[in-house]
């Protein structure tokens, strides 16, 4: 048995946040990963919904997700900058430390700024003791890759700000498990396992719909996901694991059935 923090991301999910919470801590996660959208739908608030999680006896591994921050135009630096902060905002008010804020998918994007930017973010986020996630995606303009965005970090040495390993952003473009090689187990601040029935084509929007609707659950498809699993076990990686599948179908299902598919097809790999 591990000892890393089981989560579901709640996109998974349909219903309320608290209906969302309660479906998951029900089948077994420790921890869920919510978005922005699912604080706004609580009509208590980010507290209330910090309460509620609590007395179910389930946290928050990170909110989502900080969009398009980095390698902004003048204008829009300033506007990131303040959602950055209302971001932080709420997740103080859920108890949560982590922001998810994946690299740029723009194509206004300017390279030469998103040193910069993360930096400004790293120092903003630790004022408050909050971590940030950086996500490389299948389709972004800049650090599309795990090893571009781990090269990055490497450059900016911030000790608050870490990796998302995603399945399906390294699997989709023809990636393996060897992009993990070199990467601290600490700089990795958590784990998305997912599956795919066919590798997308590589068009943007191809990408996009099959990220966004027909993931599956891990061993649904043709990942290796073992590879994977094996890897980050030798490096001693701790940090949480679990699963983040946009499917339509299984998205239209109870609540607590879909929360307990993901968490079968979770343990078949982490137990």
């Amino acid at each position: 048995m591990s000892h890393n923090p089981k989560f579901l991301n709640l996109v998974l999910l349909h219903g309320g946040p608290e209906q969302k919470l309660q479906a998951a801590q029900a089948a077994g996660f420790d921890q869920v990963e919510i978005w922005r959208e699912d604080v706004q739908a609580s009509e208590q608030g980010a507290a209330a919904l910090a309460q509620f999680a609590d007395q179910q006896g389930i946290g928050f591994t990170n909110l989502q997700v900080l969009r398009d921050s980095t390698g902004t135009s003048a204008g829009l630096r300033i506007q990131k900058r303040e959602e950055l902060r209302q971001f932080i905002q709420m997740a103080q008010a859920l108890g949560c430390d982590t922001i998810q804020a994946p690299a740029s998918t723009r194509e206004d994007c300017i390279p030469e700024r998103i040193d910069d930017d993360l930096r400004w973010m790293a120092s903003e986020a630790a004022r408050y003791k909050m971590r940030i996630m950086y996500e490389p995606m299948a389709w972004c303009s800049v650090d599309n890759t795990l090893p571009l965005a781990w090269e990055r970090l490497q450059r900016l040495d911030q000790p608050n700000i870490g990796l998302v390993v995603d399945l399906f952003h390294i699997c989709a473009p023809g990636g393996d498990a060897s992009q993990l090689d070199g990467i601290p187990a600490d700089r990795i601040y958590e784990v998305q396992l997912c599956d795919m029935a066919e590798r997308p084509s590589q068009d943007k929007q191809a990408l996009i719909d099959m990220a966004r609707h027909q993931r599956l659950l891990p061993g649904d498809g043709i990942i290796e996901i073992e590879q994977f699993v094996d890897k980050l076990k030798s490096v001693g990686y701790q940090g949480p694991v679990g699963i983040e599948v946009f499917n339509d179908a299984l998205k239209r299902l109870p609540p607590a059935e879909a929360a307990q598919q993901a968490w079968q097809a979770l343990n078949r790999y982490w137990p």
